[in-house]
């Protein structure tokens, strides 16, 4: 099941990366996206089959309502796509594409979901102090630019809005906080950095235990159908 220590371990490997291969590279995705096809391979059994990007794997490709799309991580069995994945780490410049991202993510989710036999879950990693660099900037930021309350705003309102084509049905969001000297990462206190009632939230109802744990009950179900 979900390990947090794994966890960290991964995302402090996928920023070495990004650090080495720079923001563009599928390199940084890599570590994360094994952890997370490591917990669904855990979760699922080995009856299932977990396709995600690796060194010696690659995304697949599921049929949408509206265009193929490769996602980030897949379930099948048989052949048969049963679960969908897709995983969001942002590293810089949040506030500016904030927006842009969460709207791609409904888009992205909407043209599974719209199916109506798929659930599509959305895992989302923020930095709390994140970077900002000007164009051609990539040594030294411009300023650092804190994750807020304000930010996780439409995160909240897509979770608890009904349930539609675009609202993934799984969300899960973790906010870290990276050392890039020492290339060391660590969660964030969330009740030092967010209202009461956003760290609540983040803490349950949002968390990656929970993420992982409402998967596994997913899975649960999927087995009644057979």
């Amino acid at each position: 099941m979900y390990n947090e220590e794994q966890l960290i371990k991964a995302i402090e490997q996928s920023f070495k990366m990004y650090k080495l291969y720079g923001a563009r590279s599928t390199a940084k995705l890599k570590p994360i996206h094994k952890f997370v096809a490591d917990t669904l391979t855990e979760i699922y059994g080995k009856s299932f089959e977990v396709h995600f990007m690796g060194d010696e794997t690659k995304e697949m490709t599921v049929d949408g309502k509206y265009y193929p799309k490769n996602i980030d991580i897949t379930v099948t069995k048989n052949g048969e796509v049963v679960f969908c994945l897709g995983i969001k780490f942002v590293t810089s410049n949040y506030k500016q594409n904030a927006n842009n991202y969460f709207e791609n993510m409904m888009g992205e989710t909407a043209n599974i979901q719209a199916l109506g036999n798929l659930s599509y879950a959305q895992l989302i990693i923020l930095r709390h102090e994140t970077p900002y660099y000007k164009k051609n900037e990539t040594e030294t930021p411009s300023k650092i630019e804190i994750v807020n309350d304000k930010d996780i705003q439409k995160y909240l309102n897509l979770v608890f809005d009904y349930p539609q084509a675009h609202r993934p049905n799984y969300i899960g969001i973790q906010v870290i906080n990276v050392n890039e000297v020492a290339n060391k990462v660590a969660l964030t206190n969330l009740d030092n950095s967010f209202s009461a009632e956003t760290s609540k939230l983040l803490n349950g109802k949002l968390s990656l235990t929970n993420f992982f744990k409402e998967i596994s009950e997913y899975k649960d179900f999927l087995i009644t159908k057979e």
